[in-house]
């Protein structure tokens, strides 16, 4: 039996695998439960265990992560060979029924051109692990803290979600540190012991480079690189932050309510506000020139033509 096993939320994704491995007794402590990752074992290794009969029991599992070559990532280095996928393709077609092939996969970008993923759809069962919404997650996090024996104010959790964001492991993460520290969690808590995401620090970059302040610009850029975030991550969320300010701008003249939009970009919707306060301030066509000069920029870096922490320092510059 082939499963594609998929998803953004990488804990609910683990806690799916766990569920299937329970489902059909493959437990990891034996010979009938096997992960591999692509390109780091040959592919012929991982299809001969695959076509291994189980040992004393009714099933085996065998998992393959990492699974690149069926994306739309281009490595450096190919690690997956023409014959590895010739491999790969005739064991899909001709699995072992009495082995869950599982292909497992923490994001959502499988490239639908390629044969072999064809053949997937074809032969497998696709299961994909969505993200929850905020409300889910409002709901979940706190379920989470009384059953840990705690509880956590109101304003205190909203706190912890926009620190958080959606990730649901590092929310998870963060509960089990805050409950450690006290079973009655305050705001101030929060403040103490969760550290601020990138992502707060980015909006202060846009904010200042659209208002042209470029003291606190270079301050906030500065600051950000000083604790190490690469310059192509931080090219991503600014260009992420500009695409809400724009969206979130047109909405809201179109009439939308804040949960709206929020439902509509999967955004907290208590981060709908300050965005939409801010968009009011800022010219759409500015909004889309940086857009693409940001494009441009993430072109040329890719391609080497232009130093990564040379060009977003140009870039933010030009104001």
């Amino acid at each position: 039996m082939n499963i594609v096993l998929y998803g953004e939320e990488k804990l609910l994704l683990a806690q799916r695998l766990g569920d299937l491995k329970k489902k059909y007794q493959c437990t990891s402590d034996d010979m009938n439960y096997m992960v591999y990752h692509a390109g780091e074992t040959p592919m012929k290794d991982i299809i001969e265990d695959a076509l291994t009969q189980p040992f004393l029991t009714e099933y085996k599992m065998v998992v393959l992560k990492n699974p690149i070559f069926l994306t739309k990532e281009k490595p450096k280095k190919k690690l997956v060979t023409d014959e590895d996928i010739k491999l790969f393709l005739d064991y899909i077609e001709h699995d072992n029924p009495t082995t869950l092939f599982v292909i497992y996969h923490d994001q959502r970008n499988f490239d639908e051109r390629k044969k072999v993923v064809k053949s997937l759809r074809k032969n497998a069962k696709w299961y994909e692990i969505e993200k929850l919404t905020f409300n889910q997650l409002y709901k979940a996090t706190r379920e989470a803290i009384v059953h840990r024996n705690a509880s956590i104010e109101d304003n205190a959790l909203a706190l912890l979600l926009d620190r958080c964001g959606n990730d649901l492991l590092t929310i998870s993460n963060q509960v089990e540190k805050l409950c450690l520290y006290t079973h009655s969690i305050k705001k101030e808590d929060v403040e103490r012991l969760v550290p601020p995401r990138v992502e707060e620090d980015v909006f202060k970059l846009t904010n200042a480079l659209l208002a042209h302040d470029l003291r606190n610009t270079m301050r906030v850029y500065q600051d950000l690189i000083s604790k190490k975030h690469d310059p192509l991550e931080l090219i991503g969320l600014i260009a992420n932050a500009l695409r809400n300010l724009y969206q979130v701008s047109i909405m809201s003249k179109k009439g939308y309510r804040d949960n709206d939009i929020a439902s509509a970009l999967g955004l907290n919707p208590r981060a709908i506000y300050p965005i939409r306060k801010n968009a009011a301030h800022f010219d759409i066509t500015e909004l889309m020139e940086k857009l693409y000069a940001l494009s441009e920029l993430d072109y040329a870096i890719k391609t080497g033509t232009v130093d990564k922490f040379r060009g977003l320092e140009l870039f933010l510059m030009r104001i």
